[in-house]
């Protein structure tokens, strides 16, 4: 689970109403014609006595999938709506369960989703303007309304979101005092024709399907793909007289 809950992303309330609801507003705008997003992240995670390392690939499509591609040996981790995949190749296993329907459940996809609206509750926020950082970028501070709860993911997460479409390049993620997490993402690739394609997993044969701690399936010849397909919308076609705008 710790995968899925590293490229955690925004949503709150409080502080300036007017400021917040017009940050949000251009957010949704902004991320409005984004359908599928490519880009590479380096991890580093702080923990008593180790800093650990890692990369690897994310997919988003929209509406609710998300893939993150570790480097070998770490597992693969898919978040299709609720349902969440952790592939480890060397134990040729994939384990599927169910997340809990709730605002933080969300909060794993807002880092690239546009709908922000069922965080409103869930978490508090503070905008800020991050010095030192390139021309137009955002900051975003998260601090879960449960903090003290056992279930919220985190202490405190902070965004940096690039100004061009406000996704984010780079997180910083407080699950305690003695341990954080620093994402950086690079080289975007926003609506690309491998996307989708990549955002399912590759099950060789005799993989082992585990949901709920049982074993369901084990994977014939021929592999399979997990979960199905998202069928793709076509982009919108500009009306008559109207000039198309491609998508950064």
């Amino acid at each position: 689970m710790i995968g899925l809950v590293l490229f955690v992303a925004m949503g709150a309330a409080g502080g300036d109403e007017a400021a917040f609801d017009g940050f949000f507003a251009e957010f949704a705008e902004k991320r409005d014609g984004i359908r599928t997003l490519e880009a590479r992240f380096t991890q580093e995670s702080v923990v008593p006595e180790e800093t650990l390392y890692s990369a690897g690939r994310l997919i988003y499509v929209k509406p609710k999938r998300i893939v993150f591609r570790y480097e070998a040996p770490e597992p693969t981790y898919l978040i299709d709506g609720l349902r969440a995949y952790e592939y480890e190749p060397d134990l040729k296993q994939v384990q599927v369960y169910l997340l809990e329907d709730n605002p933080q459940t969300e909060a794993l996809f807002l880092g690239f989703d546009e709908d922000t609206k069922r965080l409103r509750d869930a978490y508090e926020v503070e905008l800020f303007e991050p010095a030192e950082e390139p021309e137009g970028a955002r900051g975003v501070v998260l601090r879960p309304k449960n903090a003290r709860d056992e279930e919220a993911y985190f202490e405190k997460v902070t965004l940096f979101l690039r100004a061009e479409d406000y996704l984010p390049y780079r997180i910083h993620i407080v699950n305690d005092a003695e341990s954080h997490v620093t994402i950086r993402v690079a080289d975007f690739v926003v609506n690309g024709a491998s996307a989708p394609a990549q955002g399912q997993i590759m099950l060789p044969e005799g993989t082992t399907i585990i949901e709920d701690d049982e074993i369901v399936e084990t994977v014939g010849r021929g592999g399979k793909l997990v979960p199905e397909a998202i069928a793709m919308p076509e982009p919108p076609v500009s009306a008559p007289g109207e000039e198309k705008v491609a998508v950064p």
